[in-house]
């Protein structure tokens, strides 16, 4: 009994010493200097081009530092934008020019006697026929409420890629994740989409369709499956996400064809 307490005794001790020699380890890492990081979604909205400029940091800051010292500027439909560095970290443009379907245009970024540069064409897309809410009782694990459907066309020719953006009371209910998809499997059917949000009597639901380059598309796949990686051996390999940017910027200019729809569920 004595040589089993003496045991337990020393196994105690052993865990105390293990557990109480923790120190704080802080990794010299290794960095490149800062890159760029040029992010700009532009479209046929009426409202102004908006572009972030901001530089890579080291591994252990929480946030990107903000350029406001660049020369930013965008060409399409036959004029050239220069755009103007606000107080919230972006550039925007002084005139609003919508974006046409079937053109093309280039964001350049000039920063530190470098250029970076990318080109997008706005793509075309069939109209929505219709959005609704429709309600349904409780299904499976959905709770009751009123549900999103979207008739529509698809529009001829693989492809083609589309985002959803939906919100409610003007909160966006996707804010976590990407909502994409390619036409591989239903290209040039009539279709109806679904979305698993339940909507309350009552709410503003504002619905928009994007149609997307595939390259674009390719681009927010990899974002979805870096930023939902859980460490398991089945999640993909961290790796940096080089975009559309020329130059060696990191981020993505894209040039987005959007329909919107406004309904209210009742």
């Amino acid at each position: 009994m004595k040589k089993i307490i003496s045991n337990f005794t020393i196994g105690l001790l052993a865990i105390l010493f293990i557990t109480s020699c923790r120190d704080e380890v802080i990794l010299n890492l290794n960095t490149v200097g800062p890159v760029p990081v040029i992010e700009s979604n532009i479209s046929n909205d009426s409202v102004p081009f908006k572009v972030r400029v901001r530089t890579t940091a080291d591994y252990y800051s929480l946030i990107l530092p903000e350029v406001d010292n660049a020369l930013v500027i965008i060409e399409g439909n036959g004029r050239s934008d220069t755009l103007v560095y606000d107080s919230l970290g972006y550039y925007l443009s002084k005139n609003i020019n919508p974006c046409k379907v079937g053109l093309s245009y280039t964001l350049k970024v000039i920063y530190k006697g470098k250029t970076y540069s990318a080109t997008e064409t706005c793509r075309p897309q069939e109209p929505v026929d219709s959005v609704k809410a429709i309600w349904y009782p409780k299904r499976a694990f959905l709770p009751e409420g009123y549900y999103l459907w979207e008739w529509v066309m698809e529009k001829p020719g693989t492809g083609d890629c589309y985002r959803w953006d939906i919100y409610q009371n003007d909160t966006l209910v996707n804010k976590d994740f990407y909502m994409i998809n390619e036409d591989i499997l239903v290209d040039g059917t009539y279709i109806g989409n679904d979305f698993p949000f339940p909507f309350r009597y009552g709410d503003s639901i504002i619905f928009e369709q994007w149609a997307i380059s595939k390259p674009f598309y390719n681009f927010l796949t990899s974002v979805q499956s870096q930023t939902s990686r859980d460490g398991s051996p089945f999640s993909s390999p961290p790796s940096n996400l080089s975009g559309n940017i020329s130059g060696g910027a990191f981020g993505y200019f894209s040039v987005n064809n959007i329909i919107r729809k406004t309904l209210r569920a009742k």
